[in-house]
């Protein structure tokens, strides 16, 4: 996705957890036609704990969805800006709520998941200089010892009421299909990975779902985008 002068591509999960509901194995069937009816996704498979929705007959091309007896979510792939993701969710929560006949309680656990490739022309081993130099300080590095051939960092933190764990790194030429779950052609160059998880599990209900979701992904981006900046890409 293009932004600013940057080409971020990105992928988005949502997951809600919630206490088991048992009315859920009654209900599937009943879940999938109403989906169907709202036009929402053309193609969904019923599984044994979970409804699973898709653009495509055998896969998730760009979108998808599931419903299941502790956990319901939302999937886009390769977003094509950053609003995308959090107006298609809160949409899909906006209509799986009002279907009366399942009714989760006692929500356990809100996480929006977000893994970013920023593409580069740059070869590897200046990546992983420049984002050594950035993040890691020179005495730790003569700590180290040796020349360091690859890395990948790991940061817990949190912001704004959620927990916040960071993953990142950089990735040689065609590497990046090994942690997305599609294909772009931005994925043939080297370039920065980062996998940023936004959870929360406290005072969740319908009514702050969609401030969660927007929130987390504001956040997410802006997160992203500083990281990159602020190590000189």
């Amino acid at each position: 996705m293009p932004k600013q002068d940057k080409i971020i591509v990105a992928e988005h999960v949502l997951e809600i957890r919630h206490e088991a509901s048992g009315n859920f194995l009654d209900v599937r069937g009943r879940i999938a036609d109403y989906f169907k009816k709202e036009s929402l996704f053309p193609h969904w498979q019923i599984d044994n704990n979970v409804i699973n929705f898709r653009d495509k007959a055998d896969k998730i091309e760009k979108e998808g969805a599931f419903v299941g007896y502790k956990s319901f979510g939302y999937v886009v792939l390769d977003s094509p800006t950053m609003n995308y993701f959090p107006d298609k969710a809160n949409l899909f929560i906006k209509k799986l709520m009002k279907f009366k006949e399942y009714h989760p309680e006692n929500f356990l656990r809100f996480g929006v998941r977000s893994k970013f490739f920023v593409p580069t022309q740059l070869s590897f081993e200046d990546i992983n200089k420049s984002m050594l130099a950035g993040i890691f300080s020179e005495k730790f590095l003569k700590l180290i010892g040796g020349n360091q051939t690859d890395q990948q960092f790991i940061l817990e933190l949190k912001e704004k009421g959620f927990d916040i764990r960071i993953l990142g790194g950089p990735l040689h030429k065609d590497e990046v299909k090994n942690y997305m779950l599609f294909d772009s052609k931005e994925f043939s160059k080297t370039g920065i990975f980062l996998d940023l998880d936004f959870y929360q599990t406290h005072s969740l209900n319908e009514s702050n779902f969609a401030s969660l979701i927007n929130d987390s992904v504001s956040l997410t981006w802006n997160k992203a985008e500083q990281i990159v900046s602020g190590l000189g890409f």
